[in-house]
């Protein structure tokens, strides 16, 4: 739901360890080999030890080819878990508080003044199960019921292993994506029908890319709004994962009542529509959304109670002397909903302030002023933009919209600090919004949050929503990490399943992974190490 209106390289080296800065907008560090690629040095330590990972541009032909699965039998999971090495990311940083080796990377929650959390899917999560099919059922409803759709798409069955996120939706034919790490399709579907690798050929060519999602992975935001939105989504959470079966079904119940196939298919704007309507705060109390009025009428059935132990460390922090604010793309009525639910009625007193309906990533980027928060009547109040001045966010307070600039300016002052001295670190699991944006447009370190590392634990509940045969894993298929895997390593201090896991540390103890890309508690299975030569040739990226 990133973009309706719930929201809607420097380097130091020695010759034991790298120590990472990096530049900021409100605090310049030093630029020591600026833009040069700290896992592309890694490739210096492959001959030393076994468990350092190999780096190199993929080649676009016989690697990528092979990650097609040529049907939608299931294959055994013991037959489908492969190793992989690594693409070379096209950004890097980190920062000073990440030590980087050829074996791991740490965090040291230590160095960070403030440290700031969204709300869906990182302080709280969701039963996927039951979120997923009501997202699934509310869609197809709305297409058949506003945009004329043939009844015949309610009667379609929810396909578990066509959900995936991190999916892109080329909504002119009809299409979705998934990519690698340089923004190659490695699988696609016309509707519910998965593409051959000629058919992939014939419409996107050799290179096996369209110019749209290229331009997201050279600059995610130049791609946010304007024509090249009205072309691409792409599915960054939860929220948005099942919209890839309803497009899909929806294309394919066009194809057939079509005489031919469309030159040019509206699906995706009709669904657009749709999630407009469905996730429109304004539709939150007044039940015209089925979905908002299901989630008030038993929450408890969507939103899963928050481990105590991650409360417990929200004091704990705070105890220590660091200032915590709360930011969420959510309306403040739906932010109480499941925040409530979730964390307890008095979740508000774990931070020194609350923004809500942030409109994420134009948070970090944009100077939208605040507005007040009526907290008893849930609303954000009309007319009360607040002034571009740190002095009147007010510590305990609820705000509505506003910019990273003055709330920082606000934190920094609480510390009695300059503010380009109080160091900031965010986490979320929106990729783009919650890590690539604050990192790279701002003066943030962050934490990724994917709940898909959970995947390998024995007892884990969604595994049905997040395993599917059809796309492969979210972190990488055969030799080709994924777009994900790239954007995470790249700009993530550490990735994380959840929440629950980063609670088990002490503010003063570092976090330690035993891997270089972040990946805790361990390097998915996807991505474990290989042979440097197993995947790539001498080093040049050319697939075996």
């Amino acid at each position: 739901m990133q973009a309706l209106g719930r929201s809607g390289h420097s380097l130091v080296a020695s010759s034991s360890s790298f120590l990472y800065a990096t530049s900021t907008k409100t605090n310049a560090r030093t630029h020591r080999c600026s833009r040069t690629d700290v896992l592309c040095l890694l490739r210096n330590y492959a001959n030393l030890a076994q468990n350092s990972m190999t780096f190199g541009a993929p080649a676009v032909s016989a690697a990528i080819a092979s990650a097609a699965v040529p049907t939608r039998e299931r294959v055994p999971q013991t037959t489908r878990r492969h190793l992989h090495s690594f693409t070379v990311p096209r950004y890097s940083r980190y920062s000073a508080s990440t030590i980087m080796t050829s074996y791991c990377k740490e965090l040291h929650l230590k160095q960070y003044d403030i440290i700031g959390f969204d709300l869906d899917g990182t302080l709280l999560r969701y039963n996927l199960t039951n979120m997923s099919a009501l997202i699934y059922d509310v869609l197809k409803r709305y297409l058949v019921e506003n945009k004329g759709y043939s009844e015949t798409l309610l009667e379609l069955p929810m396909d578990l292993d066509f959900l995936q996120k991190g999916l892109f939706l080329d909504g002119p034919r009809g299409n979705i994506l998934k990519l690698s790490s340089e923004a190659q399709i490695l699988r696609a579907t016309h509707g519910t029908r998965q593409l051959t690798n000629e058919e992939i050929v014939a419409i996107y060519g050799p290179e096996r890319q369209w110019e749209v999602t290229t331009s997201f992975y050279k600059d995610p935001l130049s791609t946010w709004n304007g024509a090249a939105s009205e072309q691409m989504r792409s599915l960054l959470d939860y929220f948005d994962m099942p919209s890839a079966l309803v497009f899909a079904q929806a294309v394919d119940v066009v194809d057939k009542e079509s005489e031919s196939q469309p030159q040019e298919y509206e699906v995706w704007r009709d669904l657009q529509a749709g999630l407009m309507h469905i996730f429109s705060r304004d539709h939150f109390s007044n039940d015209i959304s089925l979905y908002f009025k299901s989630m008030r009428a038993d929450p408890q059935k969507y939103v899963l109670c928050t481990d105590s132990s991650v409360m417990d460390w929200l004091s704990a922090l705070r105890k220590s002397g660091k200032k915590l604010f709360l930011l969420t793309g959510s309306n403040i009525d739906f932010a109480n909903l499941t925040a409530t639910q979730a964390l307890g009625k008095d979740w508000q007193q774990y931070f020194d302030f609350v923004v809500t309906y942030a409109k994420k990533p134009g948070f970090f980027t944009i100077q939208r002023p605040f507005l007040r928060v009526d907290v008893k009547g849930l609303k954000e109040l009309a007319n009360t933009e607040l002034p571009q001045d740190a002095g009147v966010l007010k510590t305990g307070e609820i705000y509505s919209q506003g910019n990273w600039h003055q709330l920082h300016e606000a934190l920094a002052k609480l510390l009695n600090k300059e503010t380009a001295q109080a160091k900031a670190l965010y986490f979320g699991d929106n990729i783009i919004q919650d890590v690539y944006t604050p990192v790279k447009h701002r003066d943030f370190d962050a934490v990724a949050i994917a709940e898909e590392l959970l995947m390998e634990e024995k007892n884990y509940p969604y595994f049905a929503e997040l395993d599917s045969q059809l796309w492969g894993s979210y972190f990488a298929i055969g030799c080709q990490p994924t777009l994900w895997s790239n954007f995470i390593s790249s700009f993530a201090q550490i990735c994380v399943p959840s929440m629950q896991e980063v609670a088990q540390t002490a503010p003063a103890q570092r976090i330690v992974c035993t891997n270089p890309h972040g990946f805790l508690p361990k390097l998915p299975k996807e991505l474990e190490t290989v042979s440097p030569t197993s995947c790539w040739q001498g080093g040049t990226g050319s697939g075996t």
